[in-house]
């Protein structure tokens, strides 16, 4: 197969579906969700802001190969193909929740295989997955954490929209933000408390049921 064939199958086959796929959150700045691609972007920029202003001594060849793999699956899941979404917490069934990491799994092996150039990604995906190092545990609290500040600037219309209430979104991302000790207070220290202080606009009130509990 000449190199033109074989681009041009790769571009079709995964680089355009990573630019399609859609995510939950809806990016400040326009109507849509937020793309994977538009995920991957802003986490690499911000990883970078992040560790040079706070002066980490983290390995930034390593975080940047990290947040290029960590969902790089997602768009060759059986889901993803058939809903144009990744697979979300927050509005997929319990039996989805729930294999999440087994189809994403599969997922990355059926990549590997249409394409074994990307051996080198879909290793540092797996050893993601094993957060065994510094860098790994930074990628995951801040791909925890840049959503929320995404969705606080677009003044709280993803959970506004979905009906995710405050409790709920701290019940299944703080544990990841606290995964990097530097990311954890910088949520402590200024993200949570702007959080709290503007509840009422970001988020849903909680409904008549709730409230008779």
């Amino acid at each position: 197969m000449d190199f033109f064939t074989r681009a041009t199958a790769f571009i079709s086959g995964f680089v355009i579906p990573t630019l399609l796929l859609k995510r939950r959150v809806h990016f400040p700045g326009k109507r849509g969700r937020e793309t994977l691609a538009e995920h991957v972007v802003q986490m690499l920029y911000f990883a970078e802001f992040f560790v040079h202003y706070f002066s980490l001594s983290y390995d930034m060849n390593k975080i940047r190969i990290y947040i290029l793999a960590h969902d790089m699956s997602e768009p060759a899941t059986g889901h993803a193909k058939k809903t144009g979404y990744d697979i979300c917490r927050f509005n997929a069934t319990p039996e989805l929740i729930r294999d999440k990491r087994e189809l994403e799994a599969q997922a990355l092996q059926l990549q590997k295989r249409q394409f074994p150039e990307l051996a080198m990604l879909v290793t540092a995906a797996e050893e993601y997955e094993k957060q065994l190092d510094d860098e790994s545990r930074f990628v995951k609290a801040l791909d925890a954490l840049l959503p929320m500040l995404n969705v606080v600037m677009d003044n709280g219309r993803t959970f506004l929209t979905d009906e995710i209430t405050l409790e709920m979104w701290r019940k299944d991302r703080e544990w990841r933000v606290k995964l990097d000790e530097h990311v954890w207070r910088f949520y402590q220290d200024e993200v949570l408390p702007y959080i709290l202080d503007h509840e009422k606009e970001l988020y849903p009130q909680p409904r008549q049921q709730e409230l008779a509990l």
